[in-house]
């Protein structure tokens, strides 16, 4: 009767806890935010710590707070830089004419649909693949949409000047004081696990703190890549290479739709800038959809191969299963933290449940 008691008490605070977590979601958001730009920082705090002159080292505090002020410089750089070019983006959209669009896009097209009519013979004869394609980015991008979101700007701007200035006051204590959050952990373990709990942390910090890196340099590479070549080659504006490029290096956090949603919107924005009705916007939109393929090529074979297999530790196979899966429960959202909860999971697994053959195997290579 005790044992079941145990239980039921302990099913219980399971659920108090999940309530509290949802109901408190926004403010569990902003911790994990925090928690996640401490990792980033840590590195640079930890050098700024090994500064010595003579007698004098920075104190503990004022590293903290210059590592935070470097990353809110980063963010709020690119942030004031982009933000400009993503709204004459927006602008832009609302002056696509649709009907034009996917007249110019069908000549390019026109050998591809005769090809998916021999294929696919069932297919209606009025069938054209722009014509699906234009029909859902209209959807997507309609001017209801812009003027909405053009509307809700206050409001918006007022949310995230909060996320900001929370984000910044917990991320400081977080960098100032590096076992906060894990003590905030461990308070929500018993005693007797306290020991597991703070090496699967120790592993957690390790592994996360170089994936995140990792696929923040990933997309500064993505966005740097991008950039030149759509400038070079392709002959498209600067600044907006370089917006195009970021938008496309930010959504490629997100597997496998990012970076197909990222290159398609890229290559719309920049046909549109180059000019619809122009003569050679067949190959233009080749022109760009290439370089973003070409990138998307070097990302997969070059930078997440090293990003996964050094810091997450994972088999690109594994990744992609629970990718899959993630997707399938909690669409984008799942997919955007399948990674860091994977690994979380893995961890914790190789603390407590280690006897079972099939943890054995999924962790062999920590």
């Amino acid at each position: 009767m005790n044992q079941l008691a145990k239980y039921i008490v302990g099913i219980a605070i399971a659920i108090v806890i999940t309530f509290l977590a949802w109901y408190f979601s926004n403010i569990l958001i902003y911790i994990l935010v925090s928690a996640v730009l401490s990792l980033i920082g840590k590195p640079l705090k930890s050098k700024l710590l090994r500064i010595k002159i003579r007698k004098f080292h920075i104190p503990n505090g004022l590293a903290a707070g210059i590592t935070l002020i470097a990353l809110l410089s980063v963010f709020l750089s690119i942030f004031f830089y982009v933000t400009p070019l993503i709204g004459q983006l927006l602008s832009n959209l609302s002056a696509i004419n649709f009907v034009t669009l996917s007249d110019q896009i069908s000549v390019p097209l026109s050998n591809f649909n005769t090809v998916l009519h021999d294929w696919f013979p069932a297919l209606d004869s009025s069938f054209k693949i722009e014509t699906i394609f234009v029909n859902q980015f209209q959807e997507i991008f309609n001017i209801s949409f812009i003027s909405e979101l053009f509307n809700s700007i206050a409001s918006i701007a007022i949310e995230f000047g909060i996320a900001v200035f929370v984000v910044t006051f917990i991320t400081y204590f977080f960098l100032k004081e590096e076992n906060m959050f894990n003590d905030m952990v461990l308070a929500l373990f018993p005693d007797k696990y306290v020991t597991n709990v703070s090496r699967a942390l120790s592993s957690i910090n390790r592994l996360l703190a170089r994936y995140f890196i990792g696929i923040s340099i990933e997309a500064i590479a993505i966005t740097i890549i991008n950039s030149v070549i759509l400038y070079l080659l392709a002959g498209v504006d600067f600044s907006l290479a370089i917006a195009l490029s970021f938008l496309a290096g930010i959504l490629n956090v997100i597997p496998y739709i990012g970076p197909i949603t990222g290159g398609v919107f890229g290559t719309i924005m920049s046909l549109v800038n180059h000019g619809i009705d122009k003569p050679d916007a067949g190959i233009f939109i080749f022109t760009v959809g290439g370089i973003f393929l070409f990138t998307h090529m070097i990302d997969i074979f070059i930078f997440q191969p090293y990003i996964y297999s050094n810091s997450v530790r994972a088999h690109p196979l594994e990744i992609f299963l629970v990718i899959l899966i993630a997707g399938s429960i909690g669409g984008i959202i799942g997919m955007l933290v399948a990674i860091p909860a994977y690994t979380v999971i893995r961890v914790f697994a190789r603390e407590f449940l280690s006897h079972f053959k099939l943890v054995q195997k999924l962790t062999d290579n920590f």
